[in-house]
């Protein structure tokens, strides 16, 4: 794996095999995650994923979601992955949505991370959990915040993939003082291009600040490449440990973006 990693989130959908061969060869990322929507069932992901690990001999890592699900739930989609030989989980707690119903058995992040640490009974999972350059909605200030990411960690994490933010002096904070905190797994930093209306109401109901091109833009398509383009190369030259590219499955604006960044890896 190079010393600064380059990754994909794709989602699960089993009808972009086509595309998840072409681009996914071509960019060769050090691991692609597969989120865990709820339009998309268990079955695509492991689809999704067996097609990545088997065929383009990439390593996956699979989402899973505490707040929708049951220990039951939970313990089953473990059992069904480890017989999948897919040994790399993002743990997270899960958002708020439409028509969600909500179950009692993981409040936190942390509650999820330690019941699968239980399942894992042979030490062979890679657990990968969510961070906040952003500050989590729940706490009050950044040392708030990352005094309980210290916490998640120690459950029992083995790297952090955060949240996009799209201001990286506040990234920059962050990874100071989660330094402070002792905090030293990987830290690799997430990045959403916003380059139509949809991403950018996305980003507005989840409270996720967003820069001021946003607004000002005519072309949204080339101006949210250009600001992802400059962001991630800002990153690389200050020695993050990795980008992680939210694709959404937009396959082109995907790769434009990587056909500009490259040189940082190569």
């Amino acid at each position: 794996m190079r010393d600064q990693t380059f990754s994909v989130e794709i989602e699960a959908n089993s009808h972009d095999l086509i595309q998840m061969k072409h681009y996914i060869n071509k960019w060769k990322p050090d691991f692609v995650s597969i989120s865990n929507l709820s339009r998309y069932s268990y079955e695509e992901m492991i689809k999704c994923a067996q097609y990545i690990q088997r065929d383009l001999n990439i390593p996956v890592i699979l989402h899973l979601t505490g707040l929708s699900h049951t220990k039951e739930e939970i313990k089953k989609a473990f059992t069904e992955f480890s017989e999948s030989d897919i040994k790399n989980l993002l743990l997270v707690r899960g958002n708020l949505h439409h028509n969600m119903e909500v179950q009692d058995d993981f409040s936190y992040a942390s509650d999820l991370i330690e019941y699968v640490n239980q399942l894992d009974k042979n030490d062979t999972t890679n657990i990968v959990a969510a961070c906040y350059p952003d500050v989590h909605s729940f706490a009050d200030s950044l040392k708030d915040d990352v005094f309980y990411l210290k916490k998640k960690v120690d459950s029992g994490v083995n790297s952090l993939i955060s949240l996009m933010c799209f201001d990286n002096h506040k990234i920059y904070d962050f990874l100071k003082e989660a330094h402070k905190k002792s905090i030293n797994i990987p830290i690799r930093i997430g990045i959403m291009p916003i380059t139509d209306p949809f991403k950018k109401h996305y980003l507005l109901h989840n409270e996720i600040d967003v820069p001021e091109f946003v607004d000002e833009s005519t072309d949204m398509l080339d101006d949210g490449i250009e600001f992802a383009v400059e962001q991630i190369d800002d990153l690389y030259e200050h020695h993050v440990d990795g980008i992680h590219l939210y694709t959404q499955n937009d396959w082109e604006v995907s790769d434009r973006i990587y056909e500009e960044i490259k040189h940082n890896f190569e």
